[in-house]
């Protein structure tokens, strides 16, 4: 690459349009605004395998300090298994998993419900 450059964050979060402001909300009042790179997979961390595979090359690339992996209530892609303890699990195999392949970096786990966005 010609100009070196670096993301603050990644942000990884579901394509549902019903929570897009809370989390735009939530990453401009982090600081984050234009300084992010941006994952959006349907249910999140629960594809686990192409999720973690589309967070390599940006980790690798951009070399971001945080992660923070967005999950939310009433998840279609979730189907009957939507419960919180059922995303809290599939959020932390992700964020193991990112943590292997750039140590130190903060992966925050949180869960955007349609009154606020919460740790996990």
């Amino acid at each position: 690459m010609s100009v070196q450059h670096k993301a603050r964050a990644l942000a990884i979060h579901c394509i549902d349009f019903r929570f897009q402001k809370q989390i735009e909300d939530n990453l401009e009042t982090r600081g984050l605004k234009g300084q992010f790179d941006r994952i959006a997979w349907p249910g999140a961390s629960k594809d686990f395998t192409n999720v973690s595979q589309a967070a390599e090359l940006p980790i690798k690339l951009h070399e971001p300090d945080d992660v923070l992996i967005y999950e939310h209530e009433d998840c279609g892609a979730y189907g009957q298994d939507n419960s919180e303890e059922t995303h809290h699990k599939n959020a932390q195999r992700l964020k193991t998993f990112l943590e292997g392949i750039k140590p130190g970096v903060k992966v925050t786990t949180l869960m955007a419900t349609f009154e606020n966005i919460k740790a996990i």
